[in-house]
């Protein structure tokens, strides 16, 4: 494994090739984060960096933050850390307005064409981000938006359908290609793709431990647009599994969103599907939480990259208390320290879902 560090023109300042420890966090639904420890001999390197590159891996760092310690003992040592290339995205906002109806990688590829790679401002362009493949899928909504920052309000948008963006690294090119995309689905219910089922009959994982909270949970949500009193447009979001699950409401300040304005004209059936998309997106920031960790086996059958990978569509199961599920894999976590190897494996939303497991795996 080696690291080259880049200048703000992608432009190669030298590379490193011994570290101490390494902490590389991939993840879905928002930018990932490194941190980078190593000799002092590269600080000055690190310091006048601004991209970190893995050469194993398509994600570019950002970096944001470097430190130099010369500790008690006389040890000296750098670190940098920073946010992956997705980051980036939030040095813009959306302005002016943005009012558009289409599938969620529709309008993210519009969102960034407009704000980040080619903005009627050429001083706010990002350099090097390019539009990369189009996938297709995803179900049509609208999106009107003044003022949030691109990258976050994006990953709000895709959540809604399980979707997630990021931006692919190119060495050869310089280039950083804008893809939305979707994890594959590798449940052992389905049969187009290989199965990930983690399970203690399989016995690649063990030390299980089970949590569960409810406590900030909302599944109704009332979702109020444009309009005063008994005028105003109010739309209901449920998003219980059915009539029989405790109602918990949340109520949804929209006025922000237009149906009638010097660039909007929506039927009041576009409106309604705006306004549901909103209630969908803060819902998502109040579902239950469930958590599992477990232990894979070092000697597991299922190897991180090839048979699961970030955004997969797993199995879980634990036969000691009959539990199963199939979540998404939300964040994958290395840290690399000598020989050591820890990978821990997140499976749904991190704080805020119906559901997250964490998996740690160690090689020597």
């Amino acid at each position: 494994m080696q690291f080259i560090i880049f200048d703000g023109d992608f432009q190669t300042m030298g590379s490193i090739g011994v570290f101490n420890t390494l902490l590389w966090y991939r993840r879905y639904y928002s930018p990932g984060i490194f941190e980078l420890h190593v000799p002092a001999e590269y600080f000055d390197l690190v310091n006048r960096g601004r991209y970190l590159y893995r050469n194993d891996r398509t994600e570019l760092g950002v970096i944001r933050e470097v430190n130099f310690m010369h500790g008690e003992k006389g040890e000296k040592t750098a670190y940098c850390k920073g946010y992956f290339a997705e980051h980036l995205l939030d040095s813009n906002v959306l302005f002016p307005a943005f009012n558009q109806t289409g599938t969620p990688e529709t309008l993210a590829r519009s969102v960034v064409s407009r704000y980040v790679i080619n903005p009627a401002d050429a001083g706010r362009k990002i350099r090097g981000i390019r539009l990369g493949r189009a996938r297709g899928g995803g179900s049509p909504i609208t999106l009107q938006n003044t003022g949030d920052h691109v990258g976050t309000r994006l990953y709000d948008m895709l959540k809604t359908q399980e979707m997630s963006q990021r931006l692919v690294f190119d060495y050869l090119e310089n280039t950083l290609s804008y893809e939305v995309w979707k994890g594959l689905d590798r449940r052992d219910s389905q049969t187009e793709n290989s199965w990930a089922v983690f399970s203690d009959h399989f016995r690649n994982i063990k030390n299980a431990q089970y949590d569960r909270d409810a406590s900030d949970c909302r599944n109704f949500a009332y979702v109020a647009g444009e309009g005063e009193g008994a005028e105003r447009k109010v739309v209901e979001v449920d998003v219980r599994q059915g009539s029989g699950e405790e109602r918990r409401e949340l109520w949804v300040d929209a006025r922000d969103l237009q149906q009638h304005s010097d660039t909007v004209n929506y039927t009041d059936a576009q409106y309604r599907d705006l306004l549901f998309q909103r209630g969908l997106e803060k819902l998502s920031d109040y579902a239950a939480v469930e958590k599992v960790d477990s232990d894979i086996d070092p000697a597991a059958n299922l190897a991180y990259g090839t048979d699961f990978d970030l955004g997969d569509l797993c199995t879980y199961r634990y036969s000691d208390v009959d539990m199963e599920c199939s979540k998404r894999i939300t964040e994958i976590q290395e840290v690399l320290e000598g020989p050591k190897r820890t990978l821990s494996v997140i499976f749904g939303n991190d704080g805020a879902t119906d559901f997250k497991k964490i998996i740690r795996k160690e090689t020597t």
